[in-house]
């Protein structure tokens, strides 16, 4: 197997300055590129490997730093959730947007990137942003939601607080999303509503519930991760993505 070129790109948005962790195949070439999006403990090691192993199948993969208005290179530990979660309330929906954008232009400013292939996975936090990324960021060609929280807002959220479901409708891409029937912030009513919103619109979507997972369960660093579940997850994702991305 060829070996894994890694770069931490600073990238210019509205705000300042955000890293990212890039990494892609050696070698020349065009690769379609996947953008991995963090959970709420920042980008650290699972999700730089998460990134790195988009980069083995052959993508060129980057995992952008969406904590950077609190500060660089924010990582938390997993038994810090509370810290996670207060981080995660300092970040906009319009300044996530403001981020991706800046990445997508990245992208397509790189010789080694298939311009016209994107996609975007996200888990838990990063779920949500990978279904708003969408629904609002032009060039995404396909999005996979892990456990994405939020989606629907939770029975205990603020007034006001927005319904992306209300924006299914303004998604062209394809969409596939996995769940765990465990999930204790993500009732199984919520993922229906997410599956029937995006199939009432007649978008492209399928939905995967896993039998004994909860939340968190791909991520192999964590107390929730469910070893069954996420083996079966990850070679659905790369087909998924192999499909839209690379016409496989």
């Amino acid at each position: 197997m060829a070996g894994v070129v890694t770069e931490t790109p600073d990238l210019q948005v509205p705000d300042g300055q955000m890293a990212t962790f890039s990494y892609r195949p050696e070698g020349d070439g065009k690769f379609p590129a996947v953008i991995v999006i963090q959970e709420i403990f920042g980008v650290e090691p699972h999700i730089q490997d998460v990134a790195r192993r988009f980069a083995n199948e052959g993508y060129f993969a980057t995992a952008p730093d969406l904590f950077h208005r609190s500060g660089p290179g924010i990582v938390v530990p997993y038994t810090e959730m509370q810290a996670g979660f207060g981080y995660r309330q300092q970040v906009t929906d319009d300044g996530v947007v403001d981020d991706l954008n800046a990445v997508v232009q990245y992208l397509r400013s790189q010789p080694n990137v298939d311009a016209d292939h994107i996609g975007i996975v996200g888990f838990c936090f990063g779920g949500r942003v990978s279904f708003l990324a969408a629904a609002r960021v032009a060039g995404i060609g396909a999005a996979a939601v892990y456990y994405g929280g939020g989606i629907v807002p939770r029975t205990d959220a603020a007034a006001g607080t927005p319904n992306l479901l209300d924006e299914a409708e303004n998604i062209p891409c394809p969409v596939i999303g996995f769940f765990g029937d465990q999930d204790q912030g993500i009732p199984l009513d919520q993922v229906s509503q997410i599956e029937q919103a995006l199939k009432s619109h007649g978008k492209d979507v399928q939905v995967h519930v896993y039998p004994g997972a909860g939340h968190g369960f791909f991520c192999d660093g964590r107390g929730s991760y469910h070893e069954a579940s996420a083996k079966d997850a990850w070679p659905k994702t790369l087909d998924f993505f192999g499909q839209h991305l690379k016409g496989a």
